[in-house]
């Protein structure tokens, strides 16, 4: 609640949408009841519908009270509004099964929901709707938060909840994850994750830039997720996050700030910043963010040969293979190029680049021209890989 709260004071406007999904089902479990369902969808009827009534209620109490100590603690001064911003339809009969009191989005009041939060606001949302006859429905908490991200073009959608990412066949995290992915993917994850994955799934297409999936025990996991590069939990984006492209003069500062570091300290080769605008269209960034979060250059020295220059991923990436996959681009664009062969200086790296298939070369297997402007005092190893 703290970090919601530090968000709101930074400028973040922040739409929450209350699941109540364990809280039912805990009290199905605890009563010994039977729940019908429709797919994903559970079926509500009149008494189950009075019960999460009830539910909702207790926990919007609870979570106005916790937002409430967290404003007091970091001082802040927000409100948190609810209202009528959704209002609902009726499921009706679907495919021969009556659902009762399970509705879906007639519509969202988008207009209502961006004048809170242009006055600061942090807007409360749950999962019980009206219809315009007066008629209460319950809704799926992610269809709530898929939908109002979609009307109100929103930047991230976070979806919270047990399951703390995406794993993949092996069991491993995934820590991003392309739109075009996600069917292949829903096969490993569980129930749980798989509604989230429906949800974002609609939320992206629906033009919704990123989504995050997140475990909701972690501490700290929002802020984790947002301002760091490798984040905790899963991001979800049309596009991969980070994609590779060719540097421009804009990119001069976040250039500077990468390489100085490994400069300083003798890995990489010094450039001045003219060096770097006179040669940046040789440069290949990936950049996340407006970060600039690895670089490499490509210099072709005759018409079989080019060297790789100044590879540098920026230090706090752990688990993405970001200097691989711009590596990776680095050798496509040498092909493109018709060059047969791409050879690499350095001091400290050269067991990274074996891994990756270069060999141990030498001097004399370097053009006349590079050869030349061999740094003995560096004598950094040569390393060659055939494309």
């Amino acid at each position: 609640m703290e970090d919601l709260v530090l968000l709101n004071a930074l400028g973040v406007h922040l739409v929450l949408i209350q699941s109540t999904r364990h809280a039912i089902d805990s009290y199905i479990s605890e009563q010994g009841l039977r729940c019908a369902y429709h797919g994903h969808r559970r079926i509500t009827d009149q008494a189950l519908l009075e019960r999460i009534v009830e539910l909702v209620s207790q926990i919007r109490l609870t979570f106005r009270g916790l937002f409430m100590r967290a404003q007091h603690r970091n001082h802040g001064q927000s409100s948190l509004v609810s209202g009528n911003f959704v209002s609902a339809k009726p499921l009706g009969i679907h495919k021969g099964v009556n659902h009762r009191f399970t509705g879906s989005i007639r519509r969202i009041d988008t207009s209502g929901i961006r004048r809170q939060l242009e006055i600061g606001s942090v807007v409360y949302l749950d999962h019980l709707s009206h219809s315009p006859a007066g008629e209460l429905y319950n809704l799926a908490s992610e269809e709530v938060a898929a939908e109002t991200a979609i009307a109100l073009n929103a930047d991230k959608l976070i979806l919270m909840g047990n399951t703390p990412h995406c794993v993949d066949a092996h069991n491993k995290r995934i820590s991003e994850l392309a739109l075009a992915l996600v069917g292949t993917t829903r096969a490993h994850q569980n129930e749980e994750m798989q509604r989230r994955l429906d949800a974002a799934e609609l939320a992206i297409r629906g033009g919704v830039r990123r989504c995050h999936l997140l475990g909701a025990g972690i501490d700290g996991v929002i802020l984790t997720e947002l301002m760091t590069t490798d984040g905790n939990g899963t991001l979800i984006a049309s596009q991969p996050a980070a994609p590779v492209r060719q540097a421009r003069v804009d990119d001069l500062p976040g250039l500077i700030h990468l390489l100085s570091p490994m400069e300083e300290r003798g890995a990489l080769v010094q450039r001045s910043r003219d060096v770097l605008e006179a040669e940046i269209d040789n440069f290949y960034v990936i950049e996340q963010d407006g970060r600039i979060l690895a670089c490499a250059a490509l210099y072709p020295l005759d018409q079989q040969s080019a060297e790789l220059a100044a590879l540098a991923v920026d230090y706090a990436i752990s688990d993405q293979q970001i200097g691989t996959k711009l590596l990776e681009h680095v050798e496509e664009q040498a092909r493109m190029l018709s060059l047969k062969h791409l050879f690499i200086l350095t001091t400290q790296a050269s067991d990274w680049f074996k891994e990756r298939g270069f060999l141990m070369s030498s001097i004399e297997a370097l053009p006349k021209n590079r050869q030349a402007l061999y740094n003995f005092q560096r004598n950094s190893l040569i390393l060659k890989k055939k494309l």
